[in-house]
C-alpha cells in the first residue's frame, strides 16, 4: 500500500457510501488535485448491518446503478397489523434490495482506479481547526496529514470537529437489532413490515429478503421508547412467533440518526455528509440513498470550497451546500421529523381496523391514493405512517 502523504488537498474520512459518492463526484468533476479516503475498518468485508432496501427512484437518482449491485428487485410491501391482518401494496416504482457490501467495493475500486489513495483500517482521532486554509487530520497511531478541505462521512457520533460549530450529536438517535437468517421461506420480490406497541413502540419490524431462502430482519425502537426495553430479547420473540425454524447467520447493533440536522453541515474546510450531517428519513429510518445522494453533493461543493478566494465565498458556498441538500431531501425530512412521534404512535387498534377495512381492496388495485380515499378520514395517522413507511 502507498506510503500516506504529508498533505492533501481533499481528505474523505469514511468509505461507506457518502464518502464513496464524494469521491466519485470529485473525480469525475475533472478534478486533478490529491484526494485520501480513509476508514477505520474495511466496510465491504464488515458492512455497517442495514436492510439493504432502496427506492428506485431515489437510488438511480443518488448514484449510476451497476447491476452486480442488485440482489433482487421489489415491487411490493406487505403492511402486518398488531391483530395479524395485512394489507399488501405494490409499488409502481419498486425498489431493490442490494448488495451493499458489492457497491462499496467496487466505488473504492473505482475510486482507486482515477488516483484516491485508499487507505483502511486507519483510525481518525481528530480533525484540528483550520489555520492558514489547512487543517490536520489526526490518526490514533500517532501519524497526521494537512487536509484544504475534510469531507466527514464518519457515522452520526464520530465527533469530527469537536469544539467548532458542525460537532453537534444527532437529536434522536435511535437503537436498531438486526439478524441475517437463513432457511427462510418467502417472496423474493416482497418486503414485509410490522408494528405495534408491544412489538416496537414508536418504531417497527421489519423482513426483507436477501437472495435466495435468507432474509434480513430488524428492529428499531422511537428514542422516548426504549427504557426498560431490551431489543434482542423482542426481536427472539418476535422471530420465534413468526418464523421459528429459521436459523440465525449473524447478529448486528447500531443506532440511527433519524432526527434532522442540529447545526451547520459545513464550515471552512470541513464538510459533513451521510449519517453524520443526519441525513436518514426520520420514519422510514432509510439511509442508504440519502447518504449517497448527499455525499455526491459534499464531493460537489468540496470542490468549490477549494478554489474558493475568500472566507466570505466560503461561507457562501457552505450555505449553498445545506440548500442543495435541503431542496433534494431536507425541507421533506425536516417536516416529517416534526410530526414524527404522532405518526409513529397510532394506536394498535386503528392499526387493526385499518388494516381489516384496506384489505377489503384487491391487491392488484391497492394503490396508495386508494388508500388516502377509502381511510384519510377515519385514520389519517395511520395513511400518513403507512405512506412513509411502505
Amino acid at each position: 500500500m502507498e506510503h500516506m502523504r504529508d498533505s492533501y488537498d481533499i481528505v474523505i474520512i469514511g468509505a461507506g457510501p457518502a464518502g464513496l459518492n464524494a469521491g466519485i463526484h470529485i473525480t469525475r468533476s475533472g478534478f486533478s488535485g490529491s484526494v485520501l479516503l480513509v476508514d477505520k475498518t474495511v466496510p465491504w468485508d464488515h458492512p455497517i448491518p442495514c436492510a439493504e432496501g432502496v427506492g428506485k427512484l431515489g437510488f438511480e437518482e443518488a448514484v449510476e446503478v451497476r447491476p452486480s449491485w442488485i440482489r433482487q428487485p421489489i415491487d411490493s410491501a406487505c403492511f402486518h397489523a398488531p391483530d395479524g391482518s395485512t394489507i399488501t401494496y405494490r409499488d409502481k416504482h419498486g425498489g431493490y434490495i442490494i448488495n451493499r457490501a458489492r457497491m462499496q467495493q467496487d466505488m473504492a475500486e473505482q475510486l482507486q482506479t482515477a488516483g484516491v489513495h485508499l487507505i483502511l483500517k486507519k483510525r481518525v482521532s481528530r480533525v484540528t481547526p483550520m489555520e492558514q486554509r489547512i487543517r490536520r487530520v489526526l490518526f490514533e497511531d500517532g501519524t497526521s496529514t494537512n487536509a484544504k478541505v475534510v469531507v466527514d462521512a464518519s457515522g452520526p457520533v464520530c465527533g469530527i470537529g469537536k469544539g467548532e460549530a458542525v460537532s453537534w450529536k444527532p437529536n434522536d438517535l435511535e437503537p436498531a437489532y438486526f439478524v441475517w437468517v437463513e432457511n427462510i421461506n418467502m417472496a423474493p420480490d416482497l418486503i414485509h413490515i410490522y408494528a405495534g406497541q408491544n412489538l416496537a413502540p414508536g418504531g417497527y419490524a421489519w423482513v426483507f429478503p436477501r437472495g435466495t431462502d435468507a432474509a434480513n430482519i430488524g428492529i428499531v425502537l422511537g428514542k422516548r421508547h426504549v427504557r426498560g426495553k431490551n431489543l434482542r430479547s423482542l426481536l427472539d420473540q418476535f422471530i420465534s412467533e413468526h418464523f421459528p425454524t429459521v436459523r440465525i447467520v449473524q447478529r448486528f447493533a447500531g443506532s440511527i440518526p433519524c432526527g434532522c440536522k442540529k447545526g451547520p453541515v459545513a464550515i471552512e474546510g470541513l464538510i459533513k455528509t451521510g449519517d453524520a450531517a443526519s441525513t436518514i428519513n426520520p420514519i422510514s429510518r432509510a439511509g442508504i440513498s440519502e447518504a449517497l445522494l448527499s455525499g455526491g453533493l459534499a464531493g460537489d461543493h468540496a470542490i468549490r470550497m477549494l478554489s474558493a478566494e475568500t472566507s466570505r465565498k466560503i461561507t457562501r458556498i457552505c450555505k449553498e451546500y445545506d440548500q442543495a441538500w435541503s431542496k433534494h431531501r431536507g425541507n421533506r425530512h425536516l417536516k416529517l421529523s416534526r410530526v414524527k412521534n404522532s405518526l409513529l404512535s397510532v394506536p394498535d387498534e386503528d392499526y387493526n381496523q385499518g388494516a381489516r377495512l384496506l384489505s377489503s381492496i384487491p391487491t392488484e388495485e391497492l394503490t396508495m391514493s386508494k388508500i388516502f380515499r377509502a381511510s384519510l378520514g377515519r385514520f389519517p395517522r395511520l395513511v400518513w405512517a403507512l405512506r412513509h413507511l411502505m
